[in-house]
């Protein structure tokens, strides 16, 4: 494994470590790692929750809802009522407004020392991660026309984009809450595949092999652009046709995960234009720089922000064709979905009726029965 490159502060035996995100940056595999060594954790005194505690929802959704007993608030007591170190790991955090990282550290931290991880990478390797991202979302955006809004709305927060990886205002709103010098900025490296690991268990000083990366490790691979495209388009098609929940229960929950699980490798990723991968690079250099200036405690080559790849010179041209076997898988997928919610459904209606039938008054003749039965 790979020495951790500077010294990296310690978390006080009370402090709690907020792990933001950002997505794609090596997030799933870390926190299934952690999740597989929840036992070793205990035994150091360390409590972690990641997305598998609240069903892979997003943390926010369930934080802004605060269902009495519901998920957020199970998570709130959870680390509230630890003593010892704790992790909380959860990429939707780096979308959060500035007054919802408040409350996320205010009801998470509690009055404890906190320290805010962001894992993040280059500017340009974020964008067609992001636009599926938000295909899984609802979104029917072409690549090339989300490109077009995303680099004329450079910085704005209205942007998705930019509010999950603007990294300078990622230090400055998380920094404003736990201070700057208690945000941690870690820039993925594929040559170092344990990186992320490691910081993790110097921060919460934890032996080295504590949490380790298997190659069972469950994994958040890339869609394909074929894959991407019909994901879109049946957006597209959908669109105000399903409510939310439905869509859901149906795509998100159905089309899509039968489609991914086929990883069939038939397709090719989905394509960068040239101009988009420049005018990223131009940013990240800014962003590199603003993040030496801040008072974050940088780890990785941050100039790599401005890392320039690029798949095509022009336009991005729209798939026209997909692997039948990827079209079956998607097809399939909300059918098998579609039936699991009728069962839940049915099951749902016969414990209501069972509930009902067992508070019902019993007639004179029914008492009458249970009084000879019990003689």
């Amino acid at each position: 494994m790979e020495s951790a490159p500077i010294s990296l502060p310690r978390i006080p035996d009370d402090g709690l470590l907020l792990h933001v995100g950002v997505f794609k940056t090596g997030t799933t595999a870390l926190q299934e790692a952690l999740r597989a060594a929840d036992p070793s954790l205990v035994a150091n005194g360390v409590l972690y929750r990641g997305p598998a505690s609240w069903e892979w929802k997003t943390l926010l959704g369930l934080m802004n809802a605060n269902r009495p007993g519901g998920p957020w608030q199970q998570l709130e007591q959870a680390v509230n009522g630890h003593t010892g170190r704790a992790m909380v790991s959860s990429e939707n955090l780096c979308g959060a407004t500035p007054d919802e990282a408040k409350n996320v550290v205010e009801r998470l931290g509690a009055g404890r020392p906190t320290t805010v991880l962001i894992t993040i990478r280059s500017l340009s390797g974020l964008l067609a991660s992001t636009w599926q991202q938000l295909l899984k979302r609802g979104m029917h955006q072409s690549f090339q026309s989300w490109l077009e809004q995303v680099f004329d709305n450079v910085g704005s927060p209205e942007v998705q984009y930019w509010r999950r990886n603007d990294f300078p205002a990622q230090v400055r709103k998380w920094g404003a809450l736990v201070g700057e010098e208690n945000v941690i900025l870690a820039v993925s490296d594929k040559k170092f595949p344990t990186r992320n690991i490691e910081i993790v268990e110097d921060l919460l000083t934890l032996p080295r092999g504590t949490v380790e990366l298997r190659a069972d490790t469950r994994s958040n691979r890339s869609m394909t652009f074929a894959e991407a495209e019909l994901l879109r388009r049946v957006n597209e098609d959908l669109e105000d046709r399903l409510t939310r929940e439905s869509y859901r229960k149906l795509v998100r929950l159905g089309t899509f995960p039968g489609m991914y699980k086929t990883d069939t490798g038939a397709d090719e990723p989905i394509p960068l234009p040239r101009w988009a991968a420049e005018r990223a690079s131009e940013i990240g250099r800014d962003q590199a720089e603003q993040l030496k200036q801040s008072r974050a405690v940088l780890i990785g080559d941050v100039d790599a922000l401005a890392d320039c790849k690029w798949d095509i010179d022009g336009p991005v041209p729209e798939p026209t064709s997909i692997n039948l076997a990827t079209a079956v898988a998607a097809v399939n997928g909300a059918l098998l979905a579609s039936q699991r919610d009728l069962k839940r459904q049915a099951n749902a209606t016969a414990g209501r009726a069972a509930s009902d039938s067992s508070s019902r008054p019993r007639s004179s003749a029914g008492r009458l029965r249970g009084l000879l039965k019990r003689s």
